[in-house]
């Protein structure tokens, strides 16, 4: 199966069915997206040493109005998660890195006809950049959620549901800002933004704690790993 074909089954299944439904044939479908992101991504991509090669992060679509209004009832969030996932993904497969969290966000252009679409892409440096290839040995606290790892990169990142937070987790008992991890100098801090469902420390509830290497965090359904350092051990 095709990384496209897994992916119109991911949006498929993401909203029961509705992706047969997201408009007439000859309408623009999630699917064109996906592909233009690809398309992108290989023609922007750029060596940057003999074994790395970064990609942007950072992906904007202009659609024209009937587009976008479509987009924003059919769930933008929902497909802008799924997007951005899906070019992760297609990004370890190539080997590429980034500098930051994969983002795809949708603008409205009034002068954009109906089916057509503009896409630009940029690097943007955030606070937790998803690991693409094994040979990335910046050494910094490093974060494992479904079985992907993310470094930490800033002194702050936000985790919750919502398409603004840092890592984005689809998992309906998060909160859309639900946890924020700190790196200070006294150790790296998990505390929670007052979510709904709470953060879990190995097993305990906690509004805050400092995170000892190999601590499991839980939100929602949601387990995630900590690692203090991403350098390998001997």
């Amino acid at each position: 199966m095709s990384v496209l074909d897994r992916f119109e089954k991911s949006v498929e299944g993401a909203v029961n069915g509705v992706f047969s439904k997201f408009g007439a044939k000859n309408d623009l479908q999630p699917v064109d997206l996906s592909s233009a992101l690809e398309r992108q991504i290989d023609s922007e991509a750029m060596p940057v040493g003999r074994d790395r090669t970064v990609a942007p992060n950072e992906y904007r679509f202009k659609l024209s109005t009937p587009d976008f209004d479509r987009i924003e009832q059919w769930g933008s969030e929902t497909l802008a998660n799924e997007l951005a996932d899906n070019l992760t993904k297609y990004a370890e497969s190539q080997h590429y890195a980034f500098v930051g969290p994969v983002v795809v966000i949708f603008e409205e252009d009034l002068d954009l006809p109906r089916g057509e679409f503009k896409l630009t892409s940029e690097s943007v440096q955030g606070n937790a950049a998803p690991v693409t290839a094994p040979s990335e040995a910046k050494d910094c606290p490093v974060l494992e959620i479904n079985g992907r790892q993310y470094l930490l990169t800033a002194p702050k990142t936000v985790i919750g549901r919502g398409s603004n937070c840092d890592i984005v987790i689809d998992d309906p008992g998060i909160s859309r800002s639900h946890l924020e991890i700190d790196i200070t100098d006294s150790g790296v801090i998990a505390r929670d933004l007052g979510s709904t469902n709470g953060t879990y420390v190995e097993g305990h509830q906690v509004p805050a704690a400092t995170l000892l290497d190999g601590n499991t965090i839980t939100i929602g359904r949601t387990r995630i790993l900590f690692w203090a350092s991403s350098a390998p051990q001997e």
